[in-house]
C-alpha cells in the first residue's frame, strides 16, 4: 500500500478499522483473500469497501489471520493496539478510534442486524458476538 495506494495513510486507517471491526464483531471470515483493492489508474489502488463480514456467536475468540505475521491469532484489542504502528498511526490516535469504533458498535449493532430483517430472537442468539470482553476493553480505552 505504501508505493502503489493512491492514498496510503486513508487506506492504513482504514484497514486498521477493519481489524479492529473484526475483533469487535467477532468475524469468523476475517482471511486475507476479503481484503481487495481497486484500480484507480496511473498505477494506483484503493481498498475496495469492506466486504463478507460474517460474525459468528459460537465462534472460538480467534482470527484466521494473525494481526502479526507468524503471530498468535488471538482475536485482541491488546495485540492490535500493540500493532497500530504497522499501520502508521499513534498509539493515542489508535486508543480513540479503538474506542469509538466499538461504541458505535455497541450502540447501533442490535438496530443493524434488525434493519437487516433478523428477528428480535434472532438478534438475542448474536449478542456474544457483539458483546464479549474484548469489546469492553476496547470501550474502555
Amino acid at each position: 500500500m505504501r508505493g502503489h495506494s493512491a492514498d496510503p495513510e486513508r487506506d492504513f486507517i482504514e484497514l486498521y478499522r477493519r481489524l479492529i471491526f473484526t475483533i469487535l464483531v467477532s468475524n469468523k471470515d476475517d482471511h486475507l483473500k476479503n481484503h481487495g483493492f481497486l484500480y484507480t489508474g496511473r498505477g494506483q489502488w484503493r481498498l475496495s469497501p469492506m466486504f463478507d463480514v460474517n460474525p459468528a456467536p459460537d465462534r472460538n475468540p480467534h482470527l484466521e489471520t494473525a494481526i502479526f505475521e507468524g503471530g498468535a491469532h488471538d482475536r485482541s484489542i491488546a495485540l492490535a493496539l500493540d500493532a497500530c504502528e504497522f499501520f502508521e498511526i499513534e498509539t493515542p490516535d489508535a486508543r480513540a478510534l479503538i474506542r469509538d469504533l466499538a461504541n458505535t458498535v455497541a450502540q447501533h449493532w442490535r438496530g443493524a442486524l434488525r434493519d437487516a430483517g433478523i428477528t428480535s430472537a434472532q438478534v438475542r442468539t448474536f449478542e456474544p458476538a457483539f458483546e464479549h470482553e474484548e469489546a469492553e476493553l476496547a470501550q474502555g480505552l
